[in-house]
C-alpha cells in the first residue's frame, strides 16, 4: 500500500478513457468497482494492473499495492453514482472458440442489449451449471461497468465469448442441437426433454425484437415457458433464468 496524494491528469483521462468500450478494446483492459468485484479478480487469477482506494484493504489477499486516493480523484475515475470505496484496473480474459466447443450446457444470446439483464443472466448461468455463454450479433460489452456490477462477481465463473455469423456457430458448434426459445408452435420440446440433449445451445432473444430470423432458422427444437394467458411475457433476465433453473435442477 502506498498514499497518492494527487492523480496527474494524464492518468486520470486514461482510466476515464476505460468507460467506453472503444478504449476499453484498444487497451485490452477494463475497470471493475467495488471490493466484491475486486475480490472476484484475484480469485479468478484476473491480471490486475492498478488498484485505487479511499482506505487500506487488508482482506484482500494480493501483494501489490493499493493506491490511497482522495474522494474527490475516485469520483473522476469511478462510473459509480455513489461513492466507490475501491476499483481495479484490469486486464480482459479472453475465451477461444474451440474451447467453448467441447463443453455440452451452452447458452447463447442474441443481440442483448440491456447491461443489467446480462449481468443478471451470467450471475444466473454461474448458479445453475451453464458450460458457456455465447454473445451472438451485437451484444452489449461484457466488460462495461454496468454489467460487472450486475453480474456481482460472476463475471469470470462462466467462460464467455462473442461469434458474429451462422457460419461461425455453425462451423464450431455443429454437433450441439440448437435450441430456440419463443411462441413457435412447430417442434416444441419441454424442459425435461431438452435436458436430456447430450449437447445443446438454449438460445435466446433481444429484449426489443426477441430471437432474429435467422437463428430461429437453424433451430432444430423449440421450447416455451408456459404462462397465464393475461402475461404477455417476462424480462429477457427472468425467463433465461427461469429456463436455467429448471434445467440444472432436472
Amino acid at each position: 500500500m502506498h498514499s497518492v496524494d494527487n492523480i496527474s491528469n494524464n492518468k486520470i483521462k486514461g482510466i476515464v478513457k476505460l468507460h467506453q468500450k472503444k478504449y476499453r478494446d484498444e487497451e485490452g483492459l477494463f475497470i471493475a468497482e467495488g471490493l466484491k468485484a475486486v475480490e472476484e479478480l484475484i480469485k479468478a487469477h484476473i491480471e490486475i494492473k492498478e488498484i485505487y482506494a479511499l482506505k487500506d484493504f487488508n482482506t484482500l489477499s494480493i501483494k501489490q499495492p493499493i493506491n490511497i486516493i482522495k474522494e474527490a480523484e475516485m469520483k473522476k475515475i469511478s462510473t459509480t453514482a455513489g461513492i466507490c470505496e475501491i476499483l481495479a484496473i484490469a486486464k480482459k480474459k479472453n475465451y477461444e472458440i474451440t474451447e467453448i466447443s467441447k463443453r455440452n450446457k451452452i447458452i447463447l444470446l442474441d443481440s442483448i442489449s440491456d447491461p443489467g439483464n446480462l449481468g443478471t443472466i451470467i450471475r444466473s448461468s454461474a448458479a445453475f451449471g451453464i458450460e458457456g455463454i455465447i454473445l451472438f450479433g451485437d451484444c452489449v460489452d461484457i466488460y462495461s461497468s454496468k454489467v460487472v456490477r450486475s453480474a456481482t462477481g460472476n463475471l469470470f465463473k462462466t467462460p464467455i465469448i462473442k461469434i458474429k455469423t451462422i457460419g461461425e456457430l455453425n462451423k464450431h458448434f455443429k454437433n450441439h442441437t440448437k435450441v430456440a426459445t419463443s411462441l413457435a408452435k412447430e417442434n416444441n420440446i419441454s424442459l425435461e426433454e431438452c435436458s436430456k440433449l447430450e449437447k445443446y445451445i438454449i438460445m435466446f432473444g433481444s429484449e426489443a425484437k426477441g430471437l432474429s430470423k435467422e437463428l430461429t432458422k437453424i433451430a432444430e427444437k423449440n421450447i416455451k415457458l408456459e404462462m397465464k394467458n393475461n402475461v404477455e411475457s417476462l424480462n429477457l433476465s427472468v425467463s433465461s433464468s427461469i429456463i436455467m433453473y429448471e434445467l440444472f435442477c432436472r
